[in-house]
């Protein structure tokens, strides 16, 4: 059985980084074999679709209309590029933030289960992205702070909705929710984060570039590795501020030094926390019934 490794309480921020690389750790072949599987299809369809759709080649003497045909079949072609990209790598996203979540819980489950689940709730993943994308892409396109403060808002909306299994608008409503007076911090581990991830992928061209004829192979291997970096951190980020909204655990009740202890034969009531007789059958503040 694999280990829990629960969130019990608001992580810091060194604490985020230091249990997003943990779970990355600890399931590192699962989520390496998904973003391999991804990168592979998303070769093939790119291939087709750089087949299908030809882009004319352009010449110093070239025409107005040779110019138009050429930037309308760049365009369509780097169009089909970035859907297929998104719909592909939505189930990747999805399986990652799967596999973080029952790591996070211990719980076991393989890749083929986590892929299922995912693949039941892929459509309205596939609604929500392109809701917040959309929101944020016209926040970034008035004044780029406003895209800022919707990509802040609905940082954990993913993990809502798969986690919690709620509807697209009730997960856009929870992770805003979710940050609410962590706005910063949110801010700050989204950039930060965002940063390992681009150095990493750097440093991964860099070595793939060197091998040549096999460089987009290499590279696309290597992407596998620390893309999953992202969706783990968000889960986690998700995690951490769960637990800082958490209630205190109703079985036991928060006390404090200026409370008397409860005098010899009573007993509390495990949904409010009241005090009652020994004897009591049902709670006289929340009417709950007790345990025998």
């Amino acid at each position: 059985m694999p280990e829990e490794r629960r969130i019990e309480h608001e992580l810091s921020f060194s604490e985020l980084f230091s249990q997003t690389f943990d779970s990355f750790r600890q399931n590192y072949m699962k989520y390496f074999l998904v973003y391999l599987a991804v990168e592979v299809i998303i070769g093939i369809l790119a291939t087709l679709a750089v087949r299908a759709i030809r882009v004319p080649s352009l010449s110093l003497d070239e025409t107005f209309s040779g110019l138009v045909s050429y930037f309308r079949a760049y365009a369509a072609l780097e169009v089909v590029t970035l859907v297929v990209g998104w719909i592909i790598g939505s189930m990747a996203t999805g399986v990652a933030i799967r596999v973080t979540s029952n790591g996070l819980q211990g719980k076991q489950e393989d890749i083929m289960e986590s892929a299922r689940f995912v693949a039941s709730k892929l459509i309205v993943l596939w609604v929500l992205e392109l809701i917040v994308g959309v929101l944020v892409t016209l926040g970034l396109i008035a004044l780029i702070v406003p895209g800022i403060i919707l990509d802040i808002m609905f940082y954990v909306a993913a993990p809502v909705l798969l986690i919690e299994g709620i509807g697209v608008f009730a997960s856009m409503t929870r992770s805003r929710q979710l940050v609410a007076g962590r706005w910063l911090k949110t801010f700050a581990f989204i950039i930060v984060l965002a940063i390992i991830v681009g150095i990493i992928g750097l440093v991964g061209s860099a070595i793939g570039s060197a091998f040549g004829a096999a460089s987009t192979l290499v590279t696309d291997v290597i992407k596998a590795l620390y893309v999953p970096l992202t969706p783990i951190g968000i889960t986690v980020f998700y995690y951490s501020n769960v637990s800082r909204l958490a209630p205190p655990s109703a079985a036991q009740p928060v006390t404090t030094l200026m409370q008397p202890a409860f005098p010899a034969g009573s007993k509390y009531c495990p949904s409010c926390g009241a005090q009652l007789s020994s004897g009591a059958e049902f709670c006289s503040k929340c009417g709950a019934k007790q345990p025998v």
